[in-house]
């Protein structure tokens, strides 16, 4: 679980976007977006995306919901990618109008639209900024830690669990044992993890004690 902090799993980004699984593996396998931090690599591989594929995935979900076909998605997406080579990442960086039917953007020097469908008129404008913002908060709430509290002979224990972005599941620490480390896949799990890992740092510590009392 020690993976790139900026990266997302497959399963926090469809959660982070708004998009089902089925959408993200098939624009993946058509090269519509796909990850750019790890790609898939055959069964049972995992894939990993970046802030940036987050936003790009955002701003063709908010087209498709604007009713954008996701032929022209694509025709816009191969669009801004050859004429505005000077922009990294365009979808995540330009900000686009549509209706439904035409999408047009702006260009960098703000001062002029392209048209990127050549289909119906203008009405409706679509920014980038918000979407970014929207989606960085989403982030920081998936990240934050969590406290978890658990009894184990007689006595309680707090654990923080901190949540895996790119791989899934929890880091977990407990507070009162320094050195105690454990990690799970679900609450459920981590509960469990975490009871297991104080009374086998319990079980260690006994002998010491005993030691202790000899002397």
């Amino acid at each position: 679980m020690k993976g790139d902090a900026d990266g997302f799993s497959a399963d926090v980004t469809c959660r982070v976007v708004g998009i089902t699984y089925r959408q993200l593996v098939y624009w993946d396998k058509t090269g519509l977006i796909r990850p750019s931090i790890q790609k898939a690599r055959g069964r049972g591989s995992r894939r990993s995306y970046s802030f940036e594929d987050l936003v790009e995935l955002r701003v063709i979900a908010r087209l498709l919901a604007v009713k954008i076909s996701l032929r022209a998605v694509r025709q816009v997406a191969r669009y801004l990618r050859q004429h505005f080579t000077e922009v990294v990442r365009p979808l995540a960086q330009l900000s686009l109008l549509t209706n439904g039917k035409r999408v047009l953007v702006q260009t960098t020097d703000r001062k002029h639209l392209m048209d990127a469908t050549a289909e119906g008129q203008l009405a409706i404008i679509l920014a980038v900024a918000p979407i970014v913002q929207d989606l960085k908060d989403r982030v920081a709430e998936l990240r934050a830690t969590r406290p978890l509290t658990v009894r184990v002979a007689g006595r309680e224990y707090t654990a923080v669990l901190t949540p895996d972005l790119q791989v899934g599941g929890y880091s977990i620490e407990v507070l009162e044992l320094p050195g105690v480390v454990t990690e799970a896949d679900t609450i459920s799990e981590a509960r469990k993890m975490v009871s297991e890992a104080v009374r086998l740092w319990l079980d260690a510590s006994k002998p010491v004690e005993k030691r202790r009392l000899a002397r």
